[in-house]
């Protein structure tokens, strides 16, 4: 009779919620018919944990404990080692079994490590957010002996914690299945060990693509004429691994729209790969302000493709409007733009802005204003 009572006051509760009481109307029916275990792990979930009522559902499926003293050790952990509670949340709803896991046995030993390593509570934080599951590695069997490989491939723990803060992956997954294939796979082709290394400490997430990807790619970037002993071959390899098909085309596209034609642009790939790297807003700006404002021809660019990968606000508008002045007035042809954008703040005001002043005194009033807008 109590029972029946409680489902009844339980169910009319429910039907007067508001319609936007979703979430409410959700936890309480789930409470009607749950085991007590799981309404309580819902409940520490959703007020302990920050998940939402649907994901506290989901994941009690997942976790299941009576009381709290288990998850609040497993949550005390990260908040010692300075976790936002956001993070936090994010971890636990992506994988809620963590908070099951022995604190002292299970989580400290391989947070410990890590830290013992030099990663950071910053670093940490980013890994775990990234790759949650990467604490349900064994420490003996998986974090230990991979940090080691990647360590010895890069020559250093420093550079070892910096690939994997870039590339949470390269921790979690198994360098014999994932990066060694791959990184055989270059040392064939004749990449130089320097560039390899280059490779894994800054675009290490391309080695978790298929690997039928990384060989057709690798095939596609000799075709174009690179060559495998340049830093170029590999940083091309990682342009075109970073983006789809349909992307690469939609950037010819963009410098298209300059005036140049397919080849132009895989000739201004090959002299600079990184100008592909770039979002169309930003091919589109700065052509626009070499073109429409400084008035080079589109082909001096795709001549000079570093030059539209600088900053546009800091680099490229500041001392192209120098640049723009010192071409009006004859003192300079546009060969110069890429020594302009490329030496030292100190350099470029001695070569580009003091020597000409006789001729052009308005030279550092016009840097100075542009500077002032992009800050």
């Amino acid at each position: 009779m109590f029972d029946f009572s409680r489902k009844a006051l339980l169910l009319v509760s429910v039907l007067q919620l508001p319609p936007q009481a979703d979430s409410l109307r959700l936890l309480l029916r789930f409470s009607s018919t749950s085991s007590k275990s799981q309404s309580f792990t819902v409940s520490y979930l959703v007020n302990s944990c920050g998940l939402s009522p649907e994901s506290a559902l989901s994941a009690s499926k997942l976790v299941k404990f009576e009381t709290p003293s288990r998850p609040d050790a497993v949550i005390g952990v990260f908040k010692d080692r300075g976790f936002a509670p956001a993070q936090i949340s994010h971890i636990l709803r992506r994988f809620p079994a963590l908070l099951s896991a022995d604190p002292d046995k299970t989580l400290l030993p391989k947070i410990d490590f890590l830290c013992s390593r030099g990663i950071s509570d910053l670093g940490l934080a980013k890994l775990v957010v990234a790759v949650p599951k990467i604490l349900s590695r064994s420490l003996e069997q998986h974090l230990v002996p991979t940090f080691h490989y990647i360590s010895n491939l890069l020559q250093s723990d420093e550079k070892a914690i910096a690939a994997i803060t870039r590339a949470p992956r390269m921790l979690y997954e198994d360098p014999q299945a994932e990066l060694v294939p791959e990184i055989t796979t270059l040392r064939s082709a004749g990449v130089p060990e320097a560039n390899i290394r280059h490779l894994v400490l800054y675009h290490g997430q391309i080695f978790w693509c298929p690997s039928w990807r990384f060989d057709a790619t690798m095939n596609r970037v000799k075709a174009m004429g690179f060559d495998p002993a340049k830093l170029s071959f590999v940083t091309a390899l990682h342009v075109i691994m970073s983006m789809s098909e349909s992307m690469w085309r939609r950037k010819i596209g963009v410098y298209g729209r300059w005036g140049w034609s397919e080849e132009v642009v895989l000739l201004a790939f090959r002299k600079y790969p990184l100008c592909m790297a770039l979002s169309e807003s930003k091919i589109t700006a700065a052509m626009d302000f070499f073109v429409n404002v400084v008035g080079l021809d589109s082909s001096v660019i795709s001549q000079r493709p570093l030059a539209i990968t600088f900053s546009l606000g800091k680099r490229i508008v500041p001392r192209g409007s120098v640049f723009q002045v010192l071409l009006s007035k004859g003192v300079l042809k546009p060969c110069s733009l890429t020594t302009l954008l490329t030496v030292s703040e100190k350099k470029f005001l001695e070569k580009f802005v003091t020597t000409y002043l006789g001729e052009a005194p308005q030279l550092l009033a016009v840097y100075n204003e542009k500077m002032g807008l992009a800050c």
